[in-house]
């Protein structure tokens, strides 16, 4: 239950004296915080929130201080990061705080094509990743280098494993790409962490917000494409990264397969959360999309996850093709692109696996000490 949307508008007053809130509803997609949005008199979207439980707490403290920081950086940025205007607190000393609520929709993978869309993901992300991570390291953000991340995905294998309903191929297939050093060799960045639909807002067919800011960490940029890759048609994810790689020429020639690894190893990711829980209905829902993913395997039509060197990278995207017209699903013919359709049916699993790690993130926060890969073998 939580609190009542009225308290919850209350304390949203309190936060920032002098506005003048005419509606508000609360939005239940946090277990972990109460959130309210308001509109005001003033016409601007407001957005209040407050710890339900002791994850709440570090979770929203974490994403007030990473905001804060980021608005420092904003003018770098082409797009639009959300403000912290104030904080209150409620009876017991918990504290809530209010922040702008940026404009713009959620993006419907499944009825987005190559062309504005993949163009502004790729040119943001670029941005984003860009950013000197000294500019923000009174953050105090966590750090992960190529081992910690390896060591990490390693252990999620084991578990996977452990639990006897991954396809024996999809584990062979994740073993191996884990076993390429190579594949594995990356300058961390500063990464979102938790792209998904509820972090990407786009007016029409242009990014103009990135919102959900609590994972932000130094990290493998490529997991902030993971999303992109697990959810949209391939053709869509290829320009994204074409425009993110003219944008950052700097990005490691193994980028693209380590985000197909990060999106495929999410499904495993995502079994092992519905079995903690023990939702028979998700596991089976789990099992199902992993069962599709080793047809698509057999099929062929999976690409291969193993380190290369692109030749010609940077006069592949020197040479950018003119951004066509995004295209509704509907609208592509091909028959290679119709199969892919089936496969989009995944993107919400990645949109609520991203919410599941946000959680966990907020609740470790750990920092590595630098590893080298080699030493892992």
């Amino acid at each position: 239950m939580g609190r009542p949307a009225l308290i919850l508008a209350a304390l949203a007053a309190d936060a920032s004296p002098g506005k003048n809130f005419r509606h508000y509803l609360k939005v239940d997609s946090n277990p972990d915080l109460e959130t309210l949005r308001l509109w005001g008199a003033d016409g601007q979207a407001y957005e209040f929130k407050i710890p339900a439980n002791s994850a709440g707490i570090s979770e929203l403290a974490i994403e007030q201080m990473v905001v804060q920081s980021m608005r420092r950086l904003s003018s770098r940025l082409p797009f639009e990061i959300p403000e912290s205007l104030g904080q209150t607190q409620d009876d017991k000393g918990t504290t809530g705080v209010l922040f702008t609520l940026l404009e713009g929709s959620s993006p419907d993978l499944s009825r987005l094509g190559p062309g504005p869309f993949s163009k502004s993901f790729g040119e943001a992300l670029a941005a984003l990743h860009s950013l000197s991570v000294e500019a923000i390291s009174e953050a105090g953000l966590p750090q992960y280098d190529s081992a910690a991340i390896l060591h990490q995905k390693v252990s999620e294998l084991d578990k996977m494993a452990a639990t006897g309903k991954v396809p024996a191929q999809l584990l062979s297939r994740w073993e191996q790409a884990l076993e390429d050093i190579g594949l594995f060799r990356f300058h961390s960045t500063i990464t979102h962490g938790a792209i998904s639909s509820d972090a990407v807002l786009i007016n029409g067919q242009q990014v103009v917000g990135l919102a959900n800011w609590n994972s932000l960490s130094i990290g493998d940029p490529a997991e902030d494409f993971r999303w992109l890759s697990g959810g949209a048609l391939p053709s869509t994810f290829e320009d994204a990264m074409i425009h993110y790689r003219a944008a950052r020429p700097t990005t490691d020639e193994n980028f693209a397969q380590r985000a197909m690894l990060y999106s495929e190893l999410e499904l495993g990711t995502w079994l092992l959360h519905c079995l903690a829980v023990g939702d028979q209905e998700q596991i089976k829902q789990a099992e199902e999309l992993l069962a599709e993913l080793k047809d698509n395997l057999e099929a062929g039509n999976l690409k291969d996850l193993t380190a290369t060197s692109f030749v010609g990278l940077a006069a592949a995207a020197a040479i950018i093709p003119a951004a066509m017209p995004t295209q509704e699903l509907s609208a592509v013919e091909t028959a290679s692109e119709s199969e892919d359709l089936e496969e989009v049916s995944a993107a919400s699993i990645f949109d609520e696996v991203a919410g599941i790690e946000a959680e966990e993130s907020a609740e470790e926060q750990p920092k590595t000490e630098e590893t080298s890969l080699d030493e892992l073998f």
